[in-house]
């Protein structure tokens, strides 16, 4: 058979799914809206969301995403294939930490007392900008973990 779908722009906040102009969606490859199936494959495949930030800088995070098996009316269904499931939950950022600070680590950002208070360290522009502030509240966290 074959199988036929509307491409539309949609983009997702928190829970929430929002119909968006098409504009905002054109720096993204397009889907094909027409394609070949078997009967079973036209009723429902698995969708999945982006990953999210990595849980930890260093020594092994994780990241999570959703998944999900929708129809093509994009309701939750029970027929896609289990042993297909993409995985939802992978290890990132695994490398060690960096206990000695390189010249190169240094703070250049006015705040980075505040960055670490305000636990920004993950986001790499502040763990750029406050290296060496960023590198010891890893190492004093790592140190009361273990």
């Amino acid at each position: 058979g074959t199988q036929r779908r509307d491409i539309i722009c949609i983009s997702k906040l928190g829970t929430d799914f929002k119909l968006t102009d098409p504009s905002e969606c054109v720096h993204l490859e397009k889907p094909a809206s027409i394609q070949p199936c078997e009967i079973e494959s036209c009723k429902a495949r698995w969708y999945t969301t982006q990953w999210s930030t990595c849980s930890k800088s260093c020594q092994g995070g994780v990241q999570m995403r959703e998944v999900r098996c929708l129809t093509e009316e994009k309701a939750v269904s029970d027929l896609c294939d289990p042993e297909e499931k993409p995985v939802d939950k992978q290890e990132c950022n695994t490398q060690p930490c960096s206990l000695e600070l390189g010249e190169s680590c240094k703070d250049e950002y006015h705040s980075c007392a505040v960055v670490v208070q305000a636990r920004l360290c993950v986001y790499s522009y502040y763990k750029t900008v406050c290296c060496a502030s960023c590198a010891r509240a890893e190492e004093r966290r790592t140190r009361r973990t273990q």
